[in-house]
Formats: C-alpha cells, sequence, structure tokens
C-alpha cells in the first residue's frame, strides 16, 4: 500500500557515497616520501617486502588523520589487513620453527655418533698428554736434585763472604778520580751543597699535601658564601631600585602643582616598581674602588681563554665545549670560536664538537642572559637538524634559548617538508619563530600546512597587518579551497579579506587554474544570481578585470563560465557591448598589473 514505507526498489537501489576529498599537496607528498625511502631502503618493485610495508602502513595512517570524515572506515579496513598480515607472517615463522626442528632430529642420529667419536678421541690426547707430564716432571726433579750437589760443594770450596773485598765505582766519577783524594774531596763539597740546597727547597717550596686540600675546601666555603651575599646583594639591590623609583615619584609629585593626588601620580611608578623582575648591573655610585671582583679581572679573563686553547688543541672537545659555556660574561660566545669547532672533521664518537658547543652555549643561556645572536642561532638548529636531533630543536625554542629570524623559521620550515613524519611538529615550530619575528604571512602558511585554518583566519583578523601580496603569498604556497573560501567570503560574521575577483584572476594566471576555475564553477552551480551578486559586491576588481577573467575561461575550454560572467557584465545599465577573445586584453592587463608586482 502506499504510504506504508519505502519501496522494495528503493530499499535495494545502493547508495552513493561521496568521494574522499583530496589534498594535492598532501598527495605530492606522500608521492615524495614513498619514492625516496623505497629508494633509499633499496625496496625491489614486486614481490613482499617488510621495509616497503612499513612505509605504506605509516602513509596509510597519514592518509587516515587527513581524512576525517572517513576515518573509521579506513581505520578498520587498516587494522583488517594488518591482522591478517600477522596472522600470515605468524604462520611463515612457524613454518620456519618446525622445519628447523625436523632437521635437527634428522641429524641426531649422526650427531651422537660424531660426539662418541670426538669423547675417545679427547680421552687418548688427555691420556698422552699425562704420560708425557710424568716424564717431564721426573727429568725437572733429576736436574733439581743434581743443582743441590752443585751448590753443596761451591759453598764448601768459596771463602767467607766477609773475606771478599768489594771494589764499586762512584756514580758521576771515573775509575782514575774515584781514586784521587782531591777529586774525591772536590766531589764531596758538591754533594753536601746539593745536599743543603735540596734541605732549603723542602723547606721553602714544598708543604704537605694536606695543605692543599684544606686551601681547597677553604676556598669551596668561600665561594658558597660568596653566592649566598651575591644573592642577598641582588635582592637589596632590587628593593633599593624599586624604593628609589617611588622615591622619584613622590619628590616628582611635590614639585608639580598638584592637581592629581598623590595615589594617582605614584600609580603608574608603583606599577613600573612592581613589574621590576632584576638589576642587571651595579649602580656608579654603589661601585667601590677595591671590590674584589674587580681586581685582576683581564689577566683572569686572558687566563680562561688561554686555558680553553689549551683544551682544543688537546682534543678535548667536550671539555672545551663546557669550557666556554660556564665562561664570564660570554666572551667566548662568537662566531670565531664557533669556526673552529665547525672545523673539526675528525672527532671520536657520534656527537660532533659542534653540536657538542652549541648545547653548551644554549645551556648556558640563563648563564650570561642573553641569547646567541641570529647568526650563531641558525648555524645551531643547521647543526642538530643534521644530525636529526629535532629534539633539540624543540627545546631551545620552547625555552627562548634561540633568536628568532625569517631564516631560522625557513630551515625548520624546509625540513619539515623533507621529514613527513615530523611535519606537524616543525610547522608548529616554525609558527613560533615567524611569530616572534613578525613574519605574519608564513606563521599562517604553517597554520594551513597544519591543516589549522580556523587557526589561519583568526590570526589574520587578530594581526590585521596583511596586505595584498601577503593574501596572494598564501594563494601561491597553499592554494587550498577551504582557504580560499574562507578568505573570499566572511568568516565569524567578518568581512571576506580579499576579492573573490583579484583571487580567481591571480589563479588562473599563475599556473593555478584547476583552483581558480573550480571556485568559479562553485559559483556558477549557486546561480545566475550569486554570480551576478558576487560580481557587483566585488569592489576591488573591475569590469575589466571580470572581463579578462572571461577571457581566461574561454580559453581553458569554460564556455558556461563565461557565458556567464559575460551576461552580468553586458546587463549593467549604461553597459556597453564587451568582446571575450581568447587572448587577454593589453588594457585589462595593464588595469590589474598591480596584482604581479
Amino acid at each position: 500500500m502506499a504510504g506504508e514505507g519505502p519501496s522494495t526498489a528503493s530499499l535495494g537501489k545502493p547508495q552513493a557515497i561521496s568521494p574522499i576529498p583530496t589534498n594535492r599537496n598532501l598527495l605530492c607528498r606522500i608521492r615524495k616520501h614513498v619514492n625516496t625511502e623505497t629508494g633509499e631502503l633499496g625496496c625491489p618493485d614486486q614481490g613482499p617486502d617488510e621495509q616497503r610495508y612499513i612505509i605504506y602502513r605509516n602513509v596509510f595512517d597519514k592518509v587516515i588523520e587527513n581524512a576525517t570524515a572517513y576515518k573509521f572506515i579506513l581505520t578498520s579496513i587498516k587494522q583488517a589487513y594488518e591482522e591478517n598480515i600477522n596472522i600470515l607472517r605468524k604462520g611463515k615463522e612457524d613454518s620456519l620453527f618446525l622445519q628447523r626442528k625436523v632437521k635437527s632430529m634428522a641429524f641426531e642420529p649422526m650427531t651422537y655418533l660424531a660426539y662418541k667419536k670426538r669423547a675417545t678421541q679427547l680421552q687418548n690426547k688427555i691420556d698422552l698428554i699425562k704420560q708425557n707430564t710424568a716424564g717431564l716432571e721426573a727429568q725437572l726433579q733429576a736436574v733439581r736434585n743434581s743443582r743441590h750437589v752443585q751448590k753443596e760443594q761451591t759453598e764448601e770450596t768459596l771463602p767467607p763472604q766477609e773475606d771478599v773485598f768489594h771494589i764499586t765505582s762512584i756514580p758521576g766519577l771515573t775509575l782514575q778520580e774515584s781514586t784521587n783524594v782531591e777529586d774525591l774531596c772536590k766531589h764531596l763539597r758538591k754533594l753536601e751543597k746539593k745536599l743543603k740546597n735540596l734541605k732549603f727547597a723542602k723547606e721553602t717550596k714544598y708543604v704537605p699535601i694536606q695543605v692543599k686540600t684544606n686551601i681547597i675546601q677553604e676556598i669551596n666555603q668561600k665561594m658558597q658564601q660568596w653566592e649566598v651575599l651575591d644573592m642577598v646583594n641582588k635582592q637589596i639591590r632590587l628593593r633599593y631600585k624599586r624604593i628609589k623609583i617611588l622615591a622619584d615619584a613622590v619628590a616628582a609629585w611635590g614639585y608639580s602643582d598638584k592637581s592629581i593626588s598623590l595615589t594617582e601620580y605614584v600609580l603608574p611608578s608603583l606599577t613600573e616598581a612592581i613589574s621590576l623582575k632584576e638589576v642587571g648591573t651595579l649602580w656608579p655610585e654603589i661601585l667601590d674602588a677595591d671590590d674584589p671582583s674587580a681586581i685582576n679581572e683581564p689577566a683572569y679573563l686572558l687566563e680562561y681563554v688561554e686555558r680553553f686553547n689549551k683544551l682544543f688543541d688537546d682534543k678535548q672537545y667536550k671539555a672545551a665545549a663546557i669550557h666556554v659555556a660556564n665562561c664570564p660574561r660570554g666572551i667566548l660566545h662568537n662566531l670565531e670560536i664557533m669556526k673552529r669547532f665547525k672545523a673539526v672533521t675528525e672527532y671520536e664518537g657520534h656527537i660532533s664538537p659542534l653540536l657538542q658547543f652549541f648545547e653548551a652555549v644554549m645551556s648556558s643561556f640563563s648563564a650570561v642572559r642573553h641569547s646567541p645572536k641570529a647568526k650563531m642561532s641558525l648555524e645551531g638548529v643547521e647543526c642538530a637538524l643534521k644530525q636529526n636531533r629535532l629534539d633539540l630543536v624543540i627545546h631551545w625554542i620552547i625555552q627562548q634559548r634561540v633568536t628568532c629570524s625569517e631564516e631560522l623559521g625557513d630551515l625548520i620550515y624546509n625540513y619539515g617538508d623533507t621529514e613527513l613524519r615530523r611535519m606537524d611538529t616543525c610547522m608548529g615550530l616554525a609558527q613560533i619563530v615567524y611569530d616572534k619575528c613578525n613574519v605574519h604571512k608564513k606563521a599562517v602558511l604553517c597554520l594551513c600546512g597544519c591543516g589549522q585554518i580556523s587557526g589561519a583566519m583568526a590570526y589574520i583578523h587578530d594581526s590585521k597587518k596583511f596586505s595584498l601580496d601577503d593574501y596572494l603569498f598564501l594563494l601561491n604556497k597553499c592554494p587550498n579551497a577551504e582557504l580560499i573560501q574562507c578568505l573570499t567570503h566572511e568568516w565569524n560574521g567578518k568581512p571576506a579579506v580579499l576579492s573573490t575577483g583579484i583571487a580567481v584572476l591571480w589563479l588562473i594566471s599563475n599556473d593555478h587554474e584547476e583552483t581558480g576555475f573550480h571556485l568559479l564553477k562553485e559559483i556558477y552551480d549557486s546561480g545566475q544570481d550569486a554570480m551576478e551578486q558576487t560580481i557587483l559586491n566585488d569592489v576591488n576588481c573591475t569590469l575589466e578585470n571580470w572581463q579578462e577573467i572571461a577571457d581566461k575561461c574561454n580559453t581553458h575550454n569554460h564556455n558556461a563560465l563565461a557565458d556567464s560572467i559575460f551576461t552580468v557584465l553586458t546587463s549593467q545599465e549604461g553597459g556597453t557591448a564587451i568582446t571575450i577573445t581568447a587572448e587577454a586584453d593589453s588594457d585589462g592587463a595593464k588595469l590589474i598589473e598591480h596584482i604581479f608586482l
């Protein structure tokens, strides 16, 4: 009966499944990654291969992350395939195990016979060795007995030991000088003088080693006491600075016309005093002429540099790097020292001396109170990335131990393009660097590369520092349909930041024709009114520009789009006939020439 439910035909008809949205940029990176990894690992083109399976499994995980709508079904498919693969792999391992077991059981009788024969041979050899040992012991005992007899006979024939007269030479003298009294007296005076000098040196130049130990302990105690006093001194100086700011403010209020109250007048100074965290250097009036820290400071710095040179020349690169990290006032944190470590090509271990240098410099950030300069920061991050130490780069950037620059952001961004598995992490780090050095367009590009279109739009509207060239830069680097849709339409109640006509004209004129025509097709599919409203409300794109867009549509065989644009252009009151040709009008090109500058 009609109205009781859907018909059988309608129930049996298969439902159309919407296609998975594709990201051409992602697909290109995936293909490039697969080709690179299979080539480096030497995977065969045909047949099963474990390395190739791992590569495709990781790539499939990346595809699942980007296909949000189909994530559940793709995950189920991947799980089913992995279960089958695990079953086949386990079956193969069990088969190999059984084959080895059968083979070993087949050889057990032969192995037993071989072991038995070998045991007989070893027993015969042991018996032979015992016989030879017994013969050698008999010969050795006979030799001992004969020597004992000879020794007894010699002791009986030799005279007593005390009757033998021994003549020995004196060191430093010849035999003739040893028998001359004058030479002996001269040598005696020389030895007495040497003995006197040694006694004097012992009393004046040498002390027991315990004295050195006591001095070291005393120095350590003094250093600990100095650190405590230095901390108290910093707190007192900070308190003095805050009180001085407030005292100056009160004194200034006393000399003013007192039109406002003291509280209102002092409030900005009070805020400044509260926000003051530390005082870097002493004031001139506090410096004392007999300050112990100022005694022989040039000599101390020179000795520190010489100590570094000795460690470096002795190829103790790790100790030299630590020495650099602890240097006073950061005097060794410079490009010349970095170049010396960079020139070292032969070293022991897996960590290069240059990386050890940068680890030491970055770790001493809190001591020297300033980050390395931009060039040194760039060199340090590049060295860490060459050795795949992305963890160090993350630590340095999060802890603000590098000086951010656009070149540093580009380095991290390009590393993310080559390392697909670490792309999201590198995009996040590059976005932090770009944001700190005010390169806003590249910061937004990083957000788009991570798929954070909403975050990118929020960044654009919050910064309010984007120009037309910045928007065209984003279209060139990331021609994403969702991003273009957000740029050319209202977003969260805020007006569009980019003209639809300018976006379309730029895309179809700069090797992004497919994206530009797709945007026009979406407007065309919404009806002629949508196309008319888009053209008439686009104040930044002139009618001549739209005529050039129509010419491009005709050139690429999008005649329906060209006719729709032509209809809107010719329907304007007071409008003239516009001829749409295959080639762009030269005058129209001049009108939009500023777009491409």
